[in-house]
């Protein structure tokens, strides 16, 4: 495949949201698997991606699998639309068995098609004319996890990843682990939590890359009854990626009443944003309750390219 052509795809996959800095394709500090930064579900990403410590759901296998052992029977869905047709999508499930729990997700991104252009020999190769061929791309991850309450206070879990990618004809498959910690004070509302992820070798099509292996360790502050009336949660925490350190923090706000009918508002600060392009560091989003069931939406600007469009549905039984 042409060189044009690889490049038109690399170009694509810049224009995701919360994705990987520009200068990712060349270069230090440029990582394989562009999935494994991106956000699985609506949640999270309103919360700015503060999830290592708060999230008690499915979707705690993506951020630290420790915290499925809190999480109940639960499963869940997501779709996320970007700018240029690029889309990704999610779905994750979680089952305890007394203090253990065992959860598997998959988390998808399709980088659409993207015509192949070839430099033009009539302006010195200074610009491009169509082929009339087009290229895809795109990246799967297949996750498993398992945690255990090691005492009603602490918590560990692991997960493994089979991770596959696509580019311009090209393409590669990886293995990865994460591993992760979590512990609950105050009666379980205020939690810390930690994980390591992405503990795998370097994979990518064309040239192998480093997989971005992250740090996360974090607090969670819950307030509120678990039942009807007013509901607040604040999450915030240090994520060391690629040689970088930074800040995430969430907070969440939340009714039900004794119908079991509810609404969330959620707001998040993503630090890492504010060095790239055109992702907003700056998260919104929300959702409806209604028993067991969640539908959950979230958005994040991109500046010229518009904004991103994420949503979600979970279930957990018993609540």
């Amino acid at each position: 495949m042409s060189a044009c052509a690889r490049t038109a795809g690399c170009a694509l996959a810049l224009l995701l949201a919360g994705g990987v800095p520009l200068r990712a394709q060349d270069g230090a500090g440029s990582s394989a698997a562009i999935l494994l930064q991106l956000a699985p579900a609506p949640r999270p990403l309103a919360l700015g991606g503060a999830y290592a410590a708060l999230g008690s759901d499915a979707y705690a296998l993506f951020y630290n699998p420790a915290r499925l052992a809190g999480a109940g029977r639960a499963v869940g869905a997501a779709y996320r639309a970007y700018p240029a047709g690029v889309a990704a999508g999610s779905l994750a499930g979680v089952l305890p068995f007394g203090r253990f729990s065992l959860a598997l997700g998959v988390h998808y991104l399709d980088l659409g098609e993207v015509e192949v252009l070839e430099p033009d020999p009539a302006y010195a190769g200074q610009r491009g004319r169509p082929t009339g061929e087009s290229v895809g791309g795109g990246e799967v991850v297949a996750s498993a996890g398992a945690a255990v309450a090691v005492t009603p206070v602490l918590a560990i879990g692991v997960a493994g990843k089979v991770l596959h990618t696509g580019l311009a004809g090209e393409s590669d498959a990886g293995v990865a682990a994460d591993v992760g910690a979590s512990a609950g004070l105050f009666g379980g509302r205020l939690r810390v939590g930690a994980a390591l992820q992405n503990l795998g070798p370097a994979m990518g099509p064309g040239r192998a890359a480093p997989l971005p292996r992250t740090l996360r360790a974090g607090a969670a502050l819950e307030l509120g009854a678990a039942g009807p009336g007013i509901h607040t949660a604040f999450a915030a925490e240090a994520v060391h990626l690629e040689g970088r350190a930074s800040l995430a923090a969430g907070l969440e706000l939340g009714y039900r009443d004794g119908r079991g009918l509810g609404l969330l508002a959620r707001a998040g600060f993503d630090a890492r944003a504010r060095e790239r392009d055109a992702a907003s560091p700056v998260t919104v989003g929300g959702g409806v309750v209604l028993g067991g069931f969640r539908v959950d939406y979230a958005y994040r600007a991109v500046g010229p390219l518009g904004g991103t469009h994420h949503f979600g549905f979970t279930f957990r039984d018993g609540t």
